[in-house]
């Protein structure tokens, strides 16, 4: 059986071989400034940012809206973080504490700060104190609390800054459960795009 010279072989498949090399070698370069699926985390060290160009989200929580205005994670922050969040009529934050110092200042609407405490073996039946515009309020450490927006009309907004983030926060399901019953969830949900969660060890 006649064969063609194997050149005249190579010859005839050579372009589209080359082709299709020249394409791979392209799509590799390219990939490597391609920017990668969609993240929430944008390392931005700029000195000056535009908070409404800032990546804004409910993380899941419908009437709640959280920005995070100068991050450990995004932004460098060493000592401190700021966010602006905003609860809608009516919605509110977990029970929850943290053992970093946290301040609010009332933007805008009025509300209620629920407070629990530290000392009993369960946050217990918490006090209810009203927040309003341009007032401002800090959580001591560890104390079980809970942001309130009880106003049915107008939004909750509240600027808040905590210490040594990124921030690890032990969450109730009610007043009633145990300190020690209380879930971690680290990294919180705004920090989840920046910082994976850790892998139990063996």
């Amino acid at each position: 059986m006649a064969r063609g010279p194997p050149a005249a072989a190579a010859a005839a498949h050579g372009p589209r071989l080359a082709g299709v090399g020249r394409a791979l070698l392209l799509l590799a370069a390219t990939a490597t400034f391609l920017p990668a699926a969609e993240s929430y985390c944008p390392r931005d060290n700029s000195l000056v940012r535009d908070i409404s160009r800032m990546h804004q989200s409910n993380y899941g929580r419908e009437g709640f809206s959280h920005i995070t205005v100068a991050g450990a994670l995004a932004h460098g922050m060493k000592e401190v973080e700021v966010w602006l969040q905003t609860f809608g009529p009516g919605k509110r934050t977990p029970i929850h504490r943290h053992s970093c110092e946290e301040v609010f200042v009332v933007l805008k609407g009025k509300g209620t700060l629920l407070l629990g405490s530290s000392s009993l073996k369960h946050p217990g039946e918490p006090k209810e104190i009203p927040v309003f515009q341009n007032s401002t309020f800090s959580i001591p450490v560890n104390d079980p609390h809970q942001i309130w927006n009880s106003d049915e009309h107008e939004d909750l907004q509240v600027l808040v800054i905590i210490s040594r983030p990124p921030i690890k926060i032990f969450i109730y399901d009610d007043w009633s459960v145990p300190h020690t019953a209380a879930k971690l969830k680290f990294p919180y949900y705004w920090d989840e795009d920046c910082l994976p969660a850790p892998k139990d060890e063996l």
